[in-house]
């Protein structure tokens, strides 16, 4: 027994406390502490098996030690001016466990009724706290326990062990009206950061990126061209819905107005997010069953053709969900290629050397594309088992890319001659992915994930310049890969966790040029590996730790090679309390090459290049260390400042040589040099008026330095702004980012694009969502970036043209549908992606 005793009269004062997912004995303590007048008894061991998430306001000791007690089994007697504060249960046992839904949350507040199996009589209960944990004290063994919630089937599970593991309680057919909380909409945790969107920020959104995006959350971003949503370190983060993976394609079809909360996790130990570094999930509510079904319709003016229409699926059955989506993506336009002009140091007849310069100078280009992916998903969802079945299959037709226009030679008294480069292509993929979750008594859980991916790909290339010279590149490819993860976890109580996974897979690809060069390519790269993790989570401490071997062994036209490397990832977080979450992030790894870089076929590209690979590169050792912090001190205003270091060491570099007795230049591939980046930056959103004004800003600066042959240093700044304002049902969104400037990891290539701005206006009701949006109004001409690069050999200044940055504008409706009673909505299924091509480029 553990006393803390003072005497002194009544006391009258103001007892104000929040507490977030806190220990109860912590929480005692800590009133005891502010009040010393106040005699408080308690013993810690009996109560540390309870939590308290409460806001406390009271004028006296009593009512704030029983608010802070809350519904947990525990008792408080005033006696003789001191407060006894006891635990009812005690028991040599201690039954432990763990409730969530179907949707992988935690259910909150359940009663845990320890039942005597032979006449069910009551034998001792408890609580489950905020994180869906509970742990009884109890004498007696092998008991029937009674689970009940209100919104869940109340659940009985037969305990043979003192450790439940993690038990799924199925969602009741109860209709709950909507709540509001007020209060806060962000809470930082050790292990995540839970958002709440308001109303309007879900009325404006017509997909779940949407919802990001107008949420401005200070730990993320969202690329304005193609919505990859990233942490504020470019790093892409996995997304979810309801705790399941999702695809970008399956985030459109999500009906935003059934999202409850977004959280932003790092590193989470619950299986189910299958070890990714970062994720967001999405809370999506759950439903009965029936179906519903989603219509987009997207499309761009003033760039030429460009729509994106798709429909989306879903029928549930009781445990069953059937997914079905279909697409359609459209483009054709006259305004994509690239002018380069290169300078190649040659010889000449005499032996000497010459800087012979070639300009290719674009006059016209058409390019049309279609696309229609098909994707099928069955799940079936109980309280111990998750399986999941995709299989989609998608159709990619390129059936013009053309290109013309001058090319000069200087090294020809400045001749120049037309040119014209054609590369159709086809393509037909066919995707599987499994996802096997099984919950196990003791605190054990399963996690199996099989992919299978194939595409067939034919590719045909025409290029026709000076004096009629022609090259012909045709690659017809057979391409798949496979893949296998399995992870097991054990939970012990509930701050530690045990994580050993093996994985394994292969790529594939069976290539055969024709045409100018011929060649018959077989490529396998194939690897295993094994690891072992430790976690630990507490109420303010979260910390993870993994390290594991792999082996990676390559066979280029029989040309093999083998390499065994370790790897190990280091993370904490550190919760101050909700408004204050410190994380940092260690990483070393190794970068290995694509199957395109170890190609050994030598294929020409022009007049003076060719292009190859080279199968005995190695791979590359890299280091990742960052740090954050995030303040979240009102719902008006929330920040994230950051900073990482990233080492790539004897990297992968292109090179560039003389061929043909130098009458040609070669591109290859080699080790060599380091190459550094120092990313800083801060990121901060504020709400004003009410949240209906919204402004966003996330200033950035980068250090790159890269060593050996490419000798360079390169700083630049970048800046990213965003306002948004609501009107009702109306919303007007600004959107300003500075052009992205980098320095290439492989050269010392420097990439500049240009700014982009929009403005946009949107409407919703229940059903309907319509936007019109108007992109890069003030900048002109068709000009997408400029990239410059140099080396002893070949230097290159290159200007891409496209579509992005033009003016355009964009009018997108989505309308949805329901029918019979309301599902479980979210989790939509989308586009697949096939297996990666190994063509040369």
């Amino acid at each position: 027994m553990l006393a803390v005793l003072t005497y002194a009269s009544a006391s009258a004062d103001k007892y104000s406390y929040s507490f977030s997912n806190t220990p109860i004995s912590e929480a005692i303590v800590r009133i005891s502490k502010d009040h010393p007048e106040v005699s408080i008894s308690f013993i810690y061991k009996e109560l540390d098996n309870y939590k308290t998430s409460v806001i406390i306001h009271a004028d006296d000791a009593y009512e704030a030690l029983r608010q802070t007690i809350g519904l947990n089994p525990i008792t408080i007697t005033s006696s003789n001016g001191s407060l006894y504060i006891e635990a009812l249960q005690r028991g040599r046992y201690k039954y432990q466990g763990r409730l969530i839904g179907s949707d992988s949350e935690p259910v909150v507040g359940a009663t845990v009724l320890m039942l005597n199996p032979g006449d069910s009589t009551v034998v001792t209960y408890g609580v489950s706290d905020a994180d869906g944990f509970f742990s009884v004290p109890c004498d007696k063994r092998d008991v029937l326990t009674k689970l009940s919630c209100l919104g869940y089937k109340t659940t009985y599970r037969r305990l043979d062990s003192f450790n439940a593991g993690t038990i799924i309680m199925q969602e009741d057919a109860i209709n709950l009206a909507t709540v509001t909380v007020e209060g806060s909409n962000a809470a930082a945790y050790s292990d995540k950061t839970v958002y709440l969107p308001t109303q309007r920020q879900k009325n404006a959104s017509q997909n779940a990126t949407d919802l990001l995006r107008f949420m401005a959350i200070p730990q993320i971003k969202i690329n304005a061209l193609n919505n990859v949503v990233t942490d504020n370190f470019g790093k892409e983060i996995s997304l979810f819905i309801n705790g399941l993976a999702a695809s970008a394609e399956e985030l459109e079809g999500l009906r935003t107005a059934d999202v409850r909360r977004v959280e932003y996790l790092e590193f989470s130990t619950d299986p189910r997010y299958k070890g990714v570094p970062k994720a967001v999930n999405f809370i999506v509510q759950e439903y009965v069953y029936g179906g519903y079904t989603k219509a987009s319709v997207s499309e761009n003016f003033l760039v030429g053709l460009s729509s994106r229409a798709n429909i989306f699926s879903k029928f549930s059955y009781r445990k069953m969900n059937y997914d079905l989506y279909v697409g359609s993506d459209n483009w054709d336009n006259h305004h994509i290629g690239s002018t380069v002009s290169g300078n190649y140091h040659l010889k000449t007849d005499q032996g000497g050397s010459v800087d012979a310069k070639r300009d290719e100078l674009l006059d016209n280009t058409h390019f049309r594309e279609n696309q229609i992916p098909v994707t099928f998903r069955a799940t079936y969802s109980s309280d111990k088992i998750q399986i999941r079945n995709t299989a989609g299959f998608i159709h990619d037709n390129t059936p013009i890319s053309d290109i013309d226009g001058k090319v000069v030679f200087s090294r020809r008294d400045g001749n120049s001659s037309q040119f014209k480069r054609s590369n159709p292509t086809r393509k037909n993929s066919a995707i599987y992915s499994g996802s096997f979750f099984f919950a196990m008594p003791k605190g054990y859980s399963l996690d199996i994930t099989p992919t299978f991916n194939y595409t067939h790909t034919d590719d045909r290339l025409l290029y026709m310049a000076a004096d009629n010279q022609m090259i012909i590149r045709n690659a017809d490819e057979d391409a798949y890969n496979f893949r296998i993860n399995a992870n097991a976890r054990k939970s012990i109580g509930r701050k530690h966790s045990l994580m050993a996974g093996i994985n394994g897979g292969q790529w594939s690809n069976n290539l055969q040029y024709s045409g100018t060069n011929h060649y018959t390519d077989k490529f396998r790269l194939g690897f295993a590996a094994g690891l072992v993790g430790y976690n630990y989570n507490s109420s303010k401490i979260s910390l993870g730790a993994d390290m594991g071997v792999c082996w990676e062994g390559s066979d280029i036209n029989s040309k093999t090679q083998n390499d065994v490397y370790p790897w190990t990832h280091v993370n904490v977080q550190y919760s101050l309390n909700s408004r204050h979450l410190f994380s940092s992030y260690f990483q070393y790894a190794s970068n290995s090459p694509t199957i395109s870089q170890k190609a050994s076929d030598i294929l020409q590209d022009n007049e003076y290049l060719y292009i190859t690979g080279n199968p005995f590169v190695r791979n590359s050792r890299h280091i990742t260390f960052n740090l954050a912090y995030t303040w979240l001190p009102a719902n008006i205003f929330g920040m994230s400042a950051f900073g990482e270091y990233f080492g790539n060491y004897d990297r992968l570099v292109t090179v560039y040589s003389p061929y043909k007795d130098g009458e040609a230049v070669i591109r290859d591939y080699k080790n060599d040099g380091d190459y550094n980046q120092i990313h800083l930056g801060l990121a901060a959103n504020l709400k004003l008026f009410d949240g209906k004004l919204q402004l966003y800003a996330c200033p950035e600066q980068y250090f790159y330095r890269s060593s050996g042959i490419y000798d360079t240093k390169y700083s630049p700044f970048i800046f990213t702004a965003q306002a948004v304002m609501y009107v009702g049902h109306l919303y007007v969104k600004g959107y300003y980012a500075t052009p992205e400037r980098q320095l290439w990891s492989d050269s010392n290539t420097i990439y500049r694009s240009r700014n982009f701005h929009s403005i946009e206006g949107g409407w919703s009701n229940d059903n309907w969502n319509v936007r019109f949006t108007a992109a890069n109004i003030f900048n002109k001409g068709w000009v997408g970036a400029s990239l410059r690069m140099s080396s002893d050999y070949y230097s290159e200044h290159r200007i891409n043209y496209g579509t992005y940055f033009h003016p355009r504008l964009n009018i997108s409706v989505t309308y949805t549908i329901n029918y019979g009673r309301k599902v479980q909505r979210g989790n939509e299924v989308g586009q697949q992606s096939g297996a990666s091509s190994g063509i040369l480029k």
